[in-house]
């Protein structure tokens, strides 16, 4: 794909339509803000509808991002769980079952929009359309593999809202409160140690 490049650039240039032009100018619009989030740290309320907008799940918790690839995200009781993706691996620990789950992270990316864009790769940001809406201050992504689009909200430059819709029907909204952008993380918040008695089910 790489080698095409360059004449797909300037093939581009000559074809595109300037609703096309606006697409691109909003990919560029949120991969600059995206380049300038190296971290964020905040409280979370995530909300999951149906199709219908029944509520299908609602709780609370913290969660912790890391340029590139790292992923903190803790859920409160009673929905007490913790996942970590450390770049390498994701883990997903389940206390009330005495289980942790462990998938590789380059497959589990495939299907977290938000860890892509985190990722920051010129050939993956190639999955998605971007369009931005002045209004709401918003980029709404659509990743063209699996059609699940994406809505990004800022505050300024901080990250306020993520909204992202499954192809089969389900929104999941995660409202973000006390952001903190840009702080430097420590490298064992992004690390998990399996305790004692717990089973280990190895999908890597």
């Amino acid at each position: 794909m790489k080698q095409y490049g360059i004449a797909l650039a300037l093939i581009a240039s000559v074809v595109m339509s300037p609703l096309s032009w606006a697409t691109e100018q909003a990919k560029q619009q949120l991969q600059d803000k995206m380049q300038q989030l190296e971290s964020v740290q905040a409280s979370f309320e995530q909300t999951v509808t149906g199709s219908s907008g029944e509520v299908l799940q609602s709780l609370t918790g913290e969660l912790a991002l890391q340029r590139p690839a790292m992923l903190r995200w803790r859920s409160n009781p009673p929905d007490d769980t913790l996942l970590i993706a450390d770049g390498e691996s994701v883990w997903y620990y389940n206390p009330f079952v005495e289980q942790v789950t462990v998938y590789a992270q380059s497959n589990a990316v495939e299907n977290s929009p938000l860890l892509l864009l985190m990722e920051g790769s010129k050939e993956r940001w190639q999955q998605f359309d971007v369009t931005y809406d002045s209004a709401e201050g918003a980029f709404e992504v659509v990743n063209e593999n699996t059609g699940s689009e994406l809505n990004l909200s800022f505050t300024g430059d901080k990250l306020a809202r993520i909204v992202l819709k499954q192809k089969q029907g389900d929104t999941t909204t995660i409202a973000l409160t006390d952001v903190v952008m840009n702080e430097r993380l420590p490298t064992d918040l992004f690390q998990f140690a399996i305790p004692e008695g717990v089973e280990v089910d190895d999908q890597r």
